[in-house]
């Protein structure tokens, strides 16, 4: 149901908040606990000497939680609400089109972090239009970025994706690769999961030797919360069937086994949702007039652990710029 904003409550500036005595109170939704994310966002206000009470609302990766939590935060109302993921961040907001002030946080000001597609999914409102009370830091790198990422360290025709098919930034993600494909020359294999149910991780290792038997080249690990959680089953199954790992997502090169990303830093991420946080709670700006957006920085990432399981090593050309990951 989709209602007309009443009294939108935004802090205004003030100076006096924000120090020792007057924090700015955050309300955090958390999706999985606390990540390099949130070290960032802490530490952007660290550095600007600016005090925050960061109040924890970890839903512990279910989303039946967010109700329960939105009532909780009403009842002592933060100045601005932190969302974590796309999950979350529809949860607690709605879309710009289809959101009800009673079960939605619309008299708050919000700051999403880690959502992939946020005008995809209907949480951005279409260019020429903004929210009242929403903005955030996207954290994907352009999809034609990344496919230039995956050539520049091996051919590639055939992508192969598995994916959640009830998350819709993953819906979102693989019919851009779709489009995206019939321009740059290269097949997307599909193996979505949950298609008759939840998805099972039992599933994805069956997933990726079809891909392997249909010809993909590589396996690509978008922004999917499901194959986040399950990563050493989908790599594990890549090594398998002699099949690498792409990610678009910090987390599956750096803690995980995908050989290779582009992907954005989560710290940095973190960082750039608390320059907004800023602008809303100590400049007084509305979230309407502040944009959603990316990082214009991205880093390449290859994990040579992986690539020496594979005995796929990177060109020479790429150790000039990428990070190494032993």
């Amino acid at each position: 149901m989709c209602l007309v904003f009443a009294n939108l409550v935004v802090p205004q500036s003030a100076w006096a908040k924000g120090e020792a005595n007057d924090p700015f109170k955050i309300a955090m939704i958390l999706w999985r606990g606390e990540t390099n994310v949130e070290d960032g966002f802490r530490a952007y206000f660290k550095d600007r000497n600016i005090a925050v009470d960061l109040q924890i609302h970890d839903i512990g990766r279910d989303l039946d939680k967010v109700p329960a939590i939105i009532e909780e935060i009403r009842k002592d109302p933060p100045d601005l609400v932190y969302t974590w993921g796309t999950g979350v961040t529809s949860r607690v907001v709605g879309k710009y089109n289809d959101f009800d002030p009673a079960t939605n946080i619309t008299e708050l000001p919000v700051v999403f972090v880690m959502v992939s597609a946020p005008w995809k999914t209907g949480i951005a409102a279409p260019q020429g239009q903004s929210r009242p009370n929403v903005t955030g830091a996207a954290h994907i790198a352009p999809l034609a970025a990344q496919i230039q990422a995956i050539r520049a360290y091996r051919p590639m025709t055939k992508l192969g994706v598995v994916y959640n098919v009830e998350e819709a930034n993953s819906q979102a993600n693989v019919s851009d690769l779709k489009a995206l494909g019939a321009e740059m020359g290269f097949d997307v294999l599909e193996a979505p999961l949950g298609q008759n149910g939840k998805a099972n991780p039992e599933d994805i290792a069956p997933a990726v030797e079809m891909l392997a038997q249909e010809g993909a080249n590589i396996l690509y690990i978008g922004p999917d919360n499901f194959i986040g959680t399950y990563r050493d089953e989908l790599t594990e199954a890549g090594f398998a069937n002699g099949l690498a790992a792409f990610s678009a997502t910090e987390l599956e090169v750096r803690d995980g086994q995908a050989m290779l990303g582009l992907v954005s830093r989560y710290d940095l991420v973190g960082r750039l949702a608390a320059s907004k946080a800023e602008d809303i709670l100590v400049n007084g700006i509305s979230p309407s007039d502040i944009p959603v957006e990316t990082l214009d920085r991205f880093s390449y990432l290859i994990r040579l652990s992986s690539a020496q399981r594979l005995s796929l090593f990177p060109p020479l050309l790429l150790l000039d710029y990428a990070e190494i990951i032993q």
